[in-house]
């Protein structure tokens, strides 16, 4: 994480990709009500991975006691002492500069902070309300609540409600979304191979992309996809256009897998990040398989291969 620590409070100041500096509070990342202060003092900003600083005040900016052109970047480094107005006054030191990472800092107390892990489960594994993951095609972090699948695109320097708290999220390292949030991006064709036990109790899973075959293995979350291939092939086999087969409602799926909502919407997770990592450099969109819809789930295969026990059980092909 990157910040400025404040030597006269002794506070980490948390730096958004562009972050300002100055004495128009309601205007300003971060506000400084000290004598010379200009409204709009300083920008810091990560660009082409570095943090640079630029002078955009009356009374300037010094670095390491010396003073900075006005209107030109300085690149930061870590340890580098930063006063602004006056040399020795308003001193801040940069403390870390990593953009590599993303975090939760709490608006209530400062000292409260959640590094984040893609996929990560919170509060905890044991008894989650909400999951925050990367979605690599879209190039966006989101929050989503795992007892009403409702989800929230992350911005870097956003504000967001977590149990009970306000809470900013930083991820100066990620670029802004170049795709639309409710586009899902096509998923080239690919082909699924279930082999489920005759009770049902173990499904393994196979991927096959361009003529390449990737096991699986077994996971508790192929049962999830099984269930959705079944649904898909029996929709199909019932004549129903396309567009329509498959669709599942969040609930019955639920219901049908024995489990819990947030527990169910924790296996579509985990799904869709095994099959996007299964093959990235072949097929990213893999995680994409699974399709959402108002609600519904659907799995957007139309080569599917079941064997149970040792018997082809059904064949669903393009």
């Amino acid at each position: 994480m990157a910040y400025l620590i404040d030597e006269l409070k002794l506070e980490k100041i948390y730096l958004k990709s562009y972050h300002t500096f100055g004495r128009y509070k309601f205007n300003v990342d971060t506000f400084l009500d000290k004598p010379g202060i200009s409204r709009h003092h300083a920008i810091i900003e990560y660009t082409n991975d570095n943090w640079l600083i630029r002078d955009v005040s009356t009374n300037g900016i010094w670095i390491n006691d010396r003073k900075i052109d006005k209107n030109l970047p300085y690149q930061l480094s870590e340890n580098d002492k930063i006063d602004f107005a006056a040399p020795g006054q308003n001193s801040f030191v940069v403390g870390s500069l990593n953009a590599n990472c993303q975090y939760f800092v709490s608006q209530n107390n400062r000292k409260n902070v959640i590094e984040i892990e893609n996929q990560m489960l919170l509060p905890n594994e044991e008894e989650p309300s909400h999951i925050v993951y990367y979605d690599a095609l879209l190039n966006y972090w989101f929050l989503e609540d795992l007892n009403t699948s409702d989800r929230q695109a992350l911005i870097d320097g956003g504000i967001t409600s977590l149990f009970g708290e306000q809470w900013l999220f930083f991820c100066a390292g990620i670029s802004t979304m170049t795709k639309h949030l409710e586009q899902q991006p096509a998923v080239k064709p690919l082909a699924l191979s279930f082999a489920v036990s005759l009770d049902e109790e173990k499904t393994e899973l196979s991927l096959h992309v361009e003529g390449l075959e990737f096991n699986l293995g077994s996971r508790s979350h192929h049962y999830l996809l099984l269930l959705l291939a079944r649904t898909r092939i029996e929709d199909k086999q019932a004549g129903l256009d396309p567009e329509s087969q498959g669709w599942v409602y969040r609930e019955d799926l639920a219901k049908q897998l024995g489990v819990q909502m947030n527990h169910m919407n924790i296996m579509v997770h985990r799904a869709r990040k095994q099959l996007s990592e299964a093959c990235p450099d072949k097929a990213p969109e893999a995680g994409y398989i699974i399709e959402t819809n108002n609600g519904q789930l659907r799995l957007n295969c139309q080569d599917v291969t079941i064997l149970k026990g040792a018997q082809l059980e059904t064949r669903m092909s393009l």
